[in-house]
């Protein structure tokens, strides 16, 4: 059986028990089958999402009217729905087919060679499937006129859509590219960040044309609707054209090397980083070691830093050079002891070293007449 949770390699289906067979037809079927339902749930969330914005009031009490355009809370609706449903969409789907759920992202995967022709040709066609099935349950469910159609708003024209359009895919495929395809630090949350990427494009787009910066999610509500307009060719050929300008640019970085660079970097500033905290760490002990003097005098007992040669300071735990849980009847060199007699002093300094320290002094013998 195969293991629909990992993602099928090209060529290689796992067979039954431990063999692998080569069989690329079935692993390219199952791709395509997984993106099929991953492009259906990602329309049909996005475009009842946009329904539900489109048709709430604003303020007036009805439908904003299409020649006024959208309103600004109309807007992040708009885009929170597209954002939040691709990455839905891509956590179904990404395990099984890869998850391009996008022609103009597939087309970059094609021209940097990390999919073969035939499979993209397979997921292409489920896309365009997928979008068409998504955008039908929407208009069905919704009950009515879909909204999700793109067109260019009053006010812009074809010049200004299809720049639009294309800064739009281009910095998705980038994302795409940069951070799934280099196996960027960020690969595990690439739902979220893909999602934050189309919900910012949908934030400047929909004021312009509804935001397409996807053939196939343009292509689905205009074959439901029947809506055809004579621009529609700008929102296929200017995703199209963002995916190769996204495509020139990867290469070239790739071309210097890159992330040659990037590693030396992390290797120098690693390098630095345990360094710095290894002398850290060694400025800590040093001021660890204590020596302890006056032991003779009872009431200017102190404790010395050791570290840098720093004066002495008064230890915070003697007070008056007496230990405040000692008896007062009980004390050695001017410190509190339990086990001391008050007439009988140690003439002795004891220098308390670093546990690490080889040349740890012990502590002396005890004074005469001490009793335990």
């Amino acid at each position: 059986m195969v293991n629909i949770g990992k993602v099928v390699p090209t060529g290689i289906i796992p067979g039954m028990g431990k063999e692998k067979k080569p069989f690329p037809l079935r692993g390219d079927v199952i791709a395509a089958l997984g993106e099929l339902m991953g492009m259906t749930v990602f329309i049909f969330l996005a475009l009842s999402g946009v329904q539900a914005a489109l048709n709430a009031p604003a303020g007036s009490g009805d439908k904003v009217p299409s020649s006024a355009g959208p309103t600004f809370s109309q807007i992040q609706s708009v885009a929170f729905s597209f954002g939040s449903s691709i990455t839905v969409a891509l956590f179904l789907c990404a395990p099984i087919s890869g998850g391009a759920l996008n022609p103009a992202v597939l087309l970059t995967l094609l021209l940097t060679g990390n999919i073969p022709w035939f499979r993209a040709l397979l997921l292409f066609i489920a896309e365009l499937v997928g979008a068409i099935l998504g955008a039908y349950f929407s208009n069905w469910v919704t009950a009515n006129q879909l909204l999700g159609v793109n067109k260019i708003n009053p006010g812009f024209d074809i010049p200004q859509t299809f720049f639009a359009e294309a800064l739009g895919t281009g910095c998705l495929c980038l994302t795409v590219l940069f951070i799934i395809i280099e196996n960027n630090v960020l690969v595990t949350f690439t739902p979220f960040v893909v999602g934050l990427v189309v919900f910012m494009c949908h934030m400047f787009l929909t004021p312009i044309d509804g935001t397409s910066i996807n053939p196939a999610r343009s292509f689905g509500p205009a074959v439901v609707t029947g809506d055809w307009t004579l621009n529609h060719w700008v929102f296929w050929i200017g995703p199209l054209t963002g995916a190769i300008f996204a495509v020139v640019m990867y290469l070239g970085f790739k071309s210097l090397k890159y992330d040659e660079q990037s590693e030396y970097e992390r290797d120098v500033f690693t390098n630095a980083l345990d360094s710095g905290m290894m002398n850290d760490r060694g400025e800590k002990a040093s001021s660890r070691n204590l020596v302890i003097d006056n032991m003779n005098d009872p009431d200017a007992s102190s404790a010395r830093r050791a570290f840098g040669g720093a004066d002495s300071v008064t230890s915070p735990k003697l007070r008056n050079g007496r230990s405040p849980f000692a008896d007062d009847n009980m004390s050695v060199g001017g410190l509190a002891s339990p086990r001391a007699r008050p007439d009988e002093e140690s003439q002795f300094s004891v220098v308390v070293e670093h546990p690490s320290d080889p040349n740890l002094v012990s502590p002396p013998p005890a004074a005469a007449g001490y009793t335990r």
